[in-house]
């Protein structure tokens, strides 16, 4: 290899390299890159960070979830009170649990526990829906906590005319 074929192939690797870095430069910008020159060469930074804000969960979400909860424990005193004096579980779903407090507990928990999983589902794709249904839910349940309250003043008032 010639001294003149020799400075030619590192003028074409030179401008090779030299266009290389500038298009990786324009590329980089491009993606919101910041660049820095370390010893003659532009090279890219680590990207700056492009953090998409959180979803804000709506505020009536906890509050509901907490009522949803007072309410089950209603609705748990509600129906002992009302199976002690003689009334019975409507709900077939519910009516194997009833005798036994633990189990209600437990399958109220199980129930609560869904609601609020669902909701939290919900949220993320429709904060409106998630609001209306655990509006519905609480509304479910203090209807049935008055029911069975209802029901246990009747039995025994029903009791004492006996």
């Amino acid at each position: 290899m010639t001294a003149k074929n020799f400075v030619a192939a590192l003028i074409v690797v030179g401008v090779s390299c030299g266009s290389a870095g500038f298009a990786r430069a324009a590329e980089a910008e491009i993606e919101g890159m910041r660049l820095v020159e370390v010893s003659g060469l532009i090279v890219p930074m680590a990207p700056t960070a492009n953090y998409e804000t959180p979803l804000k969960r709506p505020a009536a979400l906890p509050v509901l979830y907490a009522s949803l909860g007072a309410l089950q424990v209603l609705d748990i005193y509600s129906t002992s009170s009302a199976l002690s004096v003689g009334a019975r579980e409507a709900n077939p779903t519910a009516s194997p649990f009833a005798g036994n407090t633990g189990a209600l507990i437990g399958l109220k928990t199980a129930t609560t526990a869904s609601s609020i999983f669902f909701a939290e589902r919900l949220w993320k794709k429709n904060k409106m829906g998630a609001i209306v249904m655990m509006a519905v839910v609480n509304g479910a349940t203090a209807a049935v906590s008055i029911h069975n309250m209802k029901n246990a003043k009747m039995a025994r008032a029903a009791m004492l005319v006996r």
